[in-house]
């Protein structure tokens, strides 16, 4: 949310994304907690979270009252490179910087990073875990 990253398609509010899903995720809690009570099941609450720093801070996703509601959160730890770098290739998952990263700054990140800020935002580490690839990606160019 918040962020013009991803397809054009995507209907991007930067002023009201991040607020809109924080209440929807509050509410999606406080109504999964009423389940619970009738069921005696448990319900998590998950959600992705992306790597990118601009992303990161565009949806809020480093507000550590967030986490008050998710049980935890995946950071994307695949796709930071790929075939839409036309001219440069790179680890698609790679966990720490890169030395000499040609790309621009706002595109130079990495897993090691991404838990970092987390992290560093006050968030419990035990919320946090990594998504990895299973999968390779191949381009020309």
């Amino acid at each position: 949310p918040g962020s013009t990253n991803g397809q054009e398609q995507n209907i991007v509010d930067a002023d009201n994304d991040a607020t809109n899903l924080k209440l929807f995720i509050i509410e999606l809690r406080r109504q999964l907690d009423a389940l619970e009570a009738e069921t005696d099941d448990d319900y998590l609450i998950s959600a992705f979270l992306p790597a990118n720093p601009k992303d990161i801070e565009a949806g809020n996703w480093n507000d550590p009252e967030l986490f008050d509601y998710l049980d935890y959160g995946n950071i994307q730890g695949y796709d930071l490179w790929g075939a839409w770098e036309s001219e440069l290739n790179g680890h698609q998952a790679n966990l720490y910087d890169i030395a000499n990263d040609p790309r621009d700054a706002d595109k130079q990140y990495s897993v090691d990073q991404a838990v970092n800020l987390y992290l560093g935002a006050g968030i419990d580490g035990s919320q946090l875990g990594i998504g990895l690839a299973a999968y390779g990606r191949g381009w020309t160019g």
